[in-house]
């Protein structure tokens, strides 16, 4: 009873598993990125903004 032999298949196999592993952590990145962090940062320095210029009217009455 002989087995045949695997050829091929591991190879296959890694391929997929790579191109898998980093089509999905470039897609969950950019949703991270654009989808989180940068309306965050934004809304962070509109913040700043606002309460510079706040500050800055504040000290020229």
């Amino acid at each position: 009873m002989a087995v045949k032999p695997i050829t091929g298949m591991l190879r296959r196999t890694l391929i997929t598993d790579l191109a898998l592993g980093l089509g999905i952590g470039f897609v969950m990145g950019n949703a991270f990125w654009y989808g989180y962090h940068m309306p965050r940062t934004n809304a962070r320095d509109n913040y700043y903004i606002k309460l510079e210029a706040e500050r800055a009217a504040k000290a020229q009455e």
